[in-house]
């Protein structure tokens, strides 16, 4: 998994489990991503798995610095939330079309 991508779901969860505590239930999904990383970084060799470790601290500082921001910060997060599956329909979807379409699109 690309490094800024995990930093960031890292930097997510640190700072809602701060927020909340540690049996937040928001951050299920995210816990879920970041535990599929460690089960990658495991069927890595030794050298592997230092420079994966490199990476990943130094894209952790630079997402923790681009957190400082506010406004980058609440970025941050949206990206983060925008990884989300979306929520299951339990109904039918009922869809309106426009009278004045003359075609699909």
């Amino acid at each position: 998994m690309d490094p800024v991508r995990t930093a960031n779901i890292r930097a997510f969860v640190d700072g809602k489990t701060k927020d909340i505590g540690p049996g937040n239930k928001e951050v299920t999904y995210e816990k879920k991503q970041l535990s599929e990383c460690r089960v990658q970084r495991l069927g890595m060799r030794f050298i592997e798995r230092m420079e994966a470790d490199a990476e990943c601290k130094q894209a952790y500082s630079q997402v923790t610095d681009m957190r400082a921001n506010l406004n980058q910060g609440k970025a941050l997060d949206k990206i983060v939330l925008g990884m989300r599956p979306a929520p299951e329909l339990k109904g039918p979807k009922i869809v309106c079309h426009d009278g004045r379409s003359l075609f699909q699109g």
